[in-house]
């Protein structure tokens, strides 16, 4: 067990001022099974307030609108969380992650390579070969692939990122019957946000990390879990301006 402290933040930068913004964020991680948060602070600039909801997959959502002309755009998370790697409690599956989704649908290639892996022991063990597998397929090559990509397009460039990584892993999963869903959140160290997947043993959840070949561990801190990249994305907006805008990221995470 442990505990970690973490800061998070995004700045969106407009090309000119825009107004009447109304954005959705997935910001803020709950307490879960081996994850409790002990304290959470979202700091908001320009500063409005906000709704605190949660969606259909249990994610956290925080909901609110700028109506002023704004040129830019900033959330910052700061907070500390207990961590333990083993949890004992049972948990739920929902039976929507045991099938493709838009981001995870594989096409003839991805399933034919898929069926040809010699997969062996339970879906923990199982889960950590694909990992190997995933792995082993890929460069970590940032710019080559974006939010959209699809697994099968990551799986034929065999370059990507850690959502490309994932994505192609969760694919993998369903097609051999192992439920998996996608996961973001921090990972100890700074850089940025990261993508994992989890698979579903019978019991519980476990944490598998394709981009590192690794189970993920209490180094890893969960803000959101779904079928793919589309349930986790940590800002959506919609505004009148029309301009186009750049953004930053920044993490750290560190164990106390």
């Amino acid at each position: 067990m442990k505990r970690l402290s973490f800061q998070y933040t995004i700045s969106i930068v407009f090309e000119w001022p825009v107004a009447d913004h109304a954005f959705l964020l997935r910001c803020l991680p709950p307490s879960l099974p081996g994850q409790r948060i002990l304290d959470v602070c979202l700091s908001l600039f320009p500063c409005v307030p906000y709704a605190l909801q949660r969606d259909a997959f249990g994610n956290l959502i925080e909901l609110g609108r700028i109506c002023a002309p704004h040129d830019s755009f900033t959330y910052g998370v700061t907070g500390s969380a207990l961590m333990d790697g083993t949890p004992t409690e049972p948990e739920p599956l929902f039976p929507v992650y045991r099938f493709p989704s838009a981001y995870t649908r594989p096409d003839c290639a991805l399933s034919e390579f898929g069926r040809s892996l010699p997969l062996t022991g339970s879906p923990a063990e199982m889960s950590l070969q694909l990992a190997q597998a995933v792995h082993g397929l890929f460069t970590y090559t940032p710019g080559i692939t974006g939010v959209k990509t699809t697994a099968a397009r990551a799986f034929s460039l065999r370059q990507g990122v850690c959502q490309d990584y994932t994505h192609v892993f969760l694919a993998l999963a369903r097609l051999r019957g192992i439920p998996a869903r996608y996961v973001s959140g921090l990972l100890t160290g700074e850089g940025s946000s990261h993508a994992w997947a989890e698979i579903y043993d019978g019991e519980r959840w476990m944490g598998v990390d394709p981009t590192h070949c690794r189970p993920a561990d209490d180094s890893y801190i969960r803000f959101n879990v779904g079928r793919d990249f589309d349930d986790c994305a940590m800002e959506r907006g919609v505004f009148h301006g029309g301009a186009s805008q750049s953004q930053s990221v920044a993490s750290r995470v560190t164990e106390q």
